[in-house]
C-alpha cells in the first residue's frame, strides 16, 4: 500500500509531521529516527500503516530494513506497534541480531514494557529471521561514506539516507564520488 513518504519535514518533536505535496502525515518513528530530523529539512521515510481499534497510524523508519524488521516484531505473540517501536528506540538493530543469535535476553530486559516473558518470545520469533536484515545498516556503511558524514556533524539517519540516494544515482561509483554526492545532496537538504 504505502511504502515511502518524502517531503519536508514540518515537525519533528513527538510524531513527526511530514509535508508531502500540502499533505501533512503524521508519523511516528523511533527517537534515534527522529533525533536526526530537523524542521524545514527534506526527508524519505519508509512507513508500515498499522489499523487499530483507536483508527490508522503511520510508523516510520529512516531505513526499509527497520521497517521490515518492526514488520516481523508485530509477528511475534503480545508485541505492538507501541512496544515494536519502543524495540527500535532503544536498541541498534546489529545489537538486536546479536541478542537474538546468542538467546541473550537481557538487552531486551532494558527496554521498558519488555518483561522476560516477551523477551523470550521474541528471541524465539526471531531465531529463524533472516538476521541478516536486522544488520542492514552497519552493512551498507562498508565503504566508509556513513561514516565519514557522521565524522562531519550529519546524524545518522540523514546520513544513511544520503548515502541511499548517492548509491542510486551513482551505481559503481567509489568511496569519494560517494561522499561528494553524498554532500551535494545534504547541502541541497540542509
Amino acid at each position: 500500500m504505502l511504502s515511502f513518504l518524502e517531503g519536508e519535514v514540518e515537525s519533528a518533536s513527538g510524531p513527526l509531521v511530514l509535508n508531502c505535496l500540502g499533505i501533512g502525515f503524521e508519523v511516528n518513528m523511533p527517537e534515534r529516527d527522529l533525533s536526526g530530523l530537523k524542521a524545514g529539512s527534506r526527508a524519505r521515510v519508509y512507513v508500515s500503516l498499522h489499523i487499530s481499534p483507536d483508527g490508522p497510524r503511520l510508523y516510520g523508519f529512516s531505513a526499509p530494513g527497520e521497517k521490515e524488521v518492526f514488520s516481523l516484531l508485530l509477528k511475534v505473540p503480545g508485541i505492538g506497534p507501541k512496544a515494536a517501536l519502543s524495540i527500535l528506540s532503544n536498541i541498534e538493530m546489529p545489537d538486536l541480531a546479536s541478542a537474538v543469535r546468542n538467546r541473550d535476553a537481557s538487552l531486551l530486559l532494558k527496554v521498558p514494557g519488555i518483561g522476560p516473558k516477551a523477551a523470550s518470545r521474541l528471541i524465539s520469533s526471531l531465531e529463524g529471521a533472516d538476521l541478516p536484515l536486522l544488520g542492514e545498516s552497519s552493512a551498507l556503511a562498508d565503504d566508509g561514506v556513513v561514516e565519514a558524514l557522521e565524522g562531519l556533524g550529519w546524524k545518522g539517519p540523514q546520513a544513511l539516507s544520503a548515502y541511499r540516494s548517492a548509491k542510486e544515482a551513482l551505481s559503481g561509483a567509489d568511496s569519494s564520488r560517494l561522499l561528494k554526492a553524498c554532500l551535494q545532496i545534504l547541502d541541497r537538504h540542509a
